[in-house]
């Protein structure tokens, strides 16, 4: 936390106090500045290591306070009856978890788990509650974040989860992701950190339907997979394919 270039998160455009990164972090990045003041307040615990698969907290556990993610990265998910899971976001650096738990004392409805060996700050909610009620522009950036990841959460069901086949549902996936890079003749370059199986949890179908419409889209030569760069060579057919209505028979294929 002494590192002032921890607070420095290139590639990210930061509006006021909150940005989104792209589609694979739906949730709301806090800018520099407010990381500085949540540095500073008093009871947050220096910054601690955690490796790959450790839990911050699980889905249904009782809030005992927020985690400031200043590096590396963690998986969101929710879990169904069916042992189905849906993966909310895969954050990074500049994301604060659990604030929305923290602030109703309600327990979490996500589970939070490191996918990247992470350093994560802890601030206990009786700390936070009596910041924000010292501070009045502390309470204003925590309601802006809130509100952030509300709005977040019904973009993500409009772009993604109301689609109508799985190719439409992978195409605005992949436009929702920030680019490398472009070029002139249409083409770019992005970095996915997902498995298959992730990308499938992120939009709602499983695993071999994504392989599938992969497949489908790199014969068409809308793109090609140099793990983990993925080059899109045709934008231009994949926002058409964001567009369309597909059919009843590639709806179904996305169970």
């Amino acid at each position: 936390m002494k590192n002032q270039t921890d607070l420095q998160f290139s590639g990210r455009e930061t509006k006021g106090l909150i940005s989104f990164p792209d589609r694979m972090n739906a949730y709301p990045v806090v800018s520099d500045l407010c990381l500085e003041r949540l540095a500073a307040v008093r009871g947050i615990s220096g910054q601690v290591a955690r490796t790959k698969g450790f839990v911050l907290f699980a889905e249904g556990q009782e809030v005992s306070g927020v985690y400031v993610l200043w590096g590396g990265r963690v998986k969101l998910t929710i879990d169904s009856e069916n042992g189905k899971s849906l993966i909310l976001g895969l954050v990074g650096p500049g994301t604060v978890l659990g604030v929305a738990a923290a602030i109703l004392g309600l327990p979490h409805v996500a589970t939070a788990q490191v996918v990247k060996s992470a350093k994560v700050s802890f601030l206990g909610r009786d700390d936070l509650l009596r910041y924000l009620h010292a501070h009045e522009e502390a309470a204003y950036e925590a309601a802006e974040m809130v509100s952030a990841l509300y709005y977040s959460v019904l973009a993500e069901i409009r772009a993604l989860h109301l689609c109508h086949s799985a190719e439409q549902k992978l195409a605005r996936f992949l436009l929702g992701l920030r680019p490398m890079s472009n070029s002139s003749n249409g083409q770019a370059q992005l970095t996915l950190e997902a498995n298959q199986e992730e990308i499938g949890q992120m939009i709602g179908v499983s695993r071999e339907t994504v392989a599938r419409v992969i497949s489908r889209f790199k014969k068409r030569r809308i793109l090609e997979l140099k793990n983990p760069t993925w080059i899109i060579h045709d934008k231009t057919a994949l926002e058409r394919l964001a567009r369309l209505r597909g059919t009843q028979e590639e709806a179904g294929s996305e169970a």
